[in-house]
């Protein structure tokens, strides 16, 4: 006898069930006759289990409809088990068991959402449903979805069934974080710390969420902690100088910043505010040096090779995000590029290095008046020739230009105004090639205290008037740039 066979007798019992009033023996004798079937197929268990229920006194339709469901989804006919199972649900709502079966059966179905969802369903019901283990894992899983707050309660129940306190308080602890829940999430690392005072990364959380607190000196101990405990973990290294930053203690930049280069690994950003914290304290060579450092941890080395001069940098933390989307351009005939906004060329140069490659590819700088320092990096960068300096106001000097010949525009204008940066845009659009790039380096850049001084509603504002002509190439994000792409006229 087939299993399709079987599975259409189960759908009509299943039916004559919804039919019958409770009473009488209408259900008994359904009951029976399946029975009789399944012996007849040899499945002699599950024979025995109807025959059983024909003779209960009362028909209990929970039990019923779940037995017709177990055995539609051992025919793996798992959707209409399903259906089935949640039938039964509706006459006995309270029973873990079937919220158990649906879980394994979404579970074969690899629904992982809805298989959750019903073993917790199960577990709120049946606590005991599941050892330390299961409960571990299953924490781990809703927070994987994001569900953090059935996250939260298994973890705990992992904890007080015996789970390793540590290993559940650092769980609970970073939902906690991102919850942005600081009282709890310092609840779980201090716990930490009461059994294992050795434990860096407990400190080093602790010590952030005092920063975040602007508890300065409780986090200047913590991360000190974390820094004896784990000396090769650079990033309590930059929480520690970020407060030395915000406290204007130079020195102390300098001294964490000089452990950091003896660590072996380059970062960056070490270089960045090293190089800060040198010119703070009028060590301007000393600064130059590190930025130049900087530059070649991010692949400029040629910063170095030429000893370009900068006494800032905040520029060379684009190169990542920007260098991928200017290839086309390398060693591209008569790349032209727009900038607007110099200071001392650090970005000037390098798009002189990495990008305008080309002998006839042109550089034009647009800005009030020029640093001395600027002329000085374009000498060492032996590309003055492809460079054109427009010194005077910005806005007057675009009107001067031709429409359509800008490859690359690079926006970096120190004037913050809305409606000044809306006409700056309108006039720099005018100006691009179709498949024309524009870096717009200010457009997170806003003061909540001055709304006029905002780029980015000045950018949004001419962007919106003409939808169809741009697309995106890179979304903002805080300090990063929003770069799109000209399409069309």
């Amino acid at each position: 006898m087939s299993s399709n066979y079987l599975i259409t007798s189960i759908l009509e019992y299943a039916a004559a069930f919804a039919d019958v009033e409770g009473d009488g023996q209408d259900w008994q004798i359904a009951c029976r006759n399946l029975g009789n079937l399944l012996q007849s197929m040899g499945r002699f268990e599950e024979a025995i289990n109807w025959n059983s229920l024909a003779l209960e006194p009362q028909l209990n339709l929970a039990e019923v409809y779940s037995q017709l469901a177990r055995i539609c989804a051992q025919e793996k006919s798992l959707e209409i088990a399903i259906e089935l199972f949640e039938t039964a649900l509706k006459y006995n709502p309270n029973a873990e068991n079937i919220y158990a079966n649906l879980a394994q059966i979404y579970g074969q179905l690899g629904n992982k959402e809805s298989e959750l969802d019903y073993w917790y369903k199960a577990i709120s019901i049946n606590p005991n449903l599941f050892d330390t283990q299961a409960y571990y894992k299953i924490a781990q899983a809703f927070k994987q979805q994001g569900k953090l707050e059935q996250a939260i309660d298994c973890f705990q129940k992992s904890e007080g069934l015996g789970k390793e306190v540590i290993a559940v308080s650092y769980e609970l602890g970073e939902i906690n974080l991102n919850r942005g829940d600081l009282a709890s999430a310092k609840t779980c690392y201090q716990n930490i710390l009461e059994k294992d005072p050795n434990q860096a990364q407990a400190h080093y959380k602790l010590g952030s969420i005092f920063l975040r607190q602007k508890q300065l000196k409780s986090a200047i101990e913590e991360f000190q902690h974390t820094i004896k405990l784990a000396p090769n973990f650079p990033w309590v290294y930059r929480d520690l100088i970020q407060i030395f930053v915000q406290r204007e203690q130079w020195d102390e930049v300098i001294a964490v910043c000089n452990s950091i280069t003896h660590l072996g690994e380059k970062f960056p950003w070490v270089y960045v505010q090293l190089g800060n914290a040198l010119r703070e304290k009028g060590r301007i060579t000393n600064a130059a040096l590190s930025f130049q450092k900087a530059c070649v941890v991010r692949g400029w080395q040629e910063c170095w090779d030429k000893d370009y001069f900068f006494e800032q940098d905040n520029f060379s933390y684009r190169i990542p995000l920007i260098e991928p989307h200017l290839q086309h351009l390398v060693n591209q005939e008569s790349t032209n590029i727009l900038e607007i906004g110099n200071y001392q060329g650090m970005s000037s140069c390098w798009l002189l290095d990495k990008i305008l490659t080309a002998p006839d590819s042109k550089l034009t700088c647009l800005d009030r008046e020029f640093d001395s320092k600027l002329q000085d990096n374009l000498l060492k960068a032996k590309a003055k020739h492809k460079v054109n300096l427009m010194a005077g106001d910005i806005h007057e000097n675009l009107n001067s230009l031709s429409p359509n010949i800008f490859d690359l525009a690079n926006l970096q204008d120190r004037r913050k105004q809305w409606e000044y940066v809306n006409q700056s845009t309108a006039l720099v659009w005018r100006l691009m090639k179709v498949g024309g790039i524009i870096i717009f380096n200010d457009y997170g850049w806003h003061r909540n205290d001055m709304p006029e001084l905002n780029p980015k509603k000045g950018i949004d504002n001419f962007l919106n008037s003409i939808p169809s002509q741009w697309e995106i190439i890179v979304e903002s994000s805080g300090s990063l740039p929003f770069i799109v792409k000209k399409i069309s006229e």
